[in-house]
């Protein structure tokens, strides 16, 4: 599959991180070929529209996409993959506790919510001490997989 999709950033609420790092990390995300891009899915940021909107939401206005969302997390629904200010500034418990760096937590968050856009749900662990799909909760806990930032070759070749 090779195609390119179009997506623009957004803000919602009072969002005191900074907009230009948000986009800046979203587009190495997009483009790094460990991650969706190895499936043959370029990514473009444009002014307006687009497939989808990737936005930065204060926690509390997560929930106003969709009841399905909690201010906790982030989220994917229809066309708008939101990322949740407090988890892109200070990542996870899980994520925290296992040592790993707050860059990393944002490609994974990153690839994690887009790749429910891209129509995959979630994943378990295949065994103890395997990579982690990335489409696995990560944030809550890997369940004995290895904490992953981008799509397993197993995610890639699906589909």
């Amino acid at each position: 599959m090779r195609r390119t999709v179009r997506y623009s950033v957004r803000a919602k609420g009072p969002v005191s991180a900074s907009m230009r790092v948000f986009r800046r990390l979203a587009q190495e995300t997009y483009d790094d070929p460990r991650g969706w891009r190895a499936k043959g899915v370029r990514f473009v940021q444009v002014e307006r529209g687009g497939r989808f909107t990737l936005w930065l939401s204060v926690a509390r206005l997560v929930p106003s996409f969709s009841s399905g969302c909690s201010a906790q997390w982030s989220c994917r629904v229809g066309r708008d993959v939101i990322i949740n200010q407090t988890r892109w500034r200070g990542a996870s418990p899980a994520w925290n506790a296992a040592g790993r760096s707050r860059r990393n937590y944002r490609h994974m968050v990153v690839n994690h919510e887009t790749g429910h856009w891209l129509g995959y749900g979630h994943a378990s662990c295949p065994r103890r001490g395997a990579l982690a799909p990335v489409m696995m909760q990560q944030s809550k806990g890997t369940a004995g997989c290895r904490l992953n930032p981008w799509p397993t070759a197993r995610e890639l070749r699906r589909g």
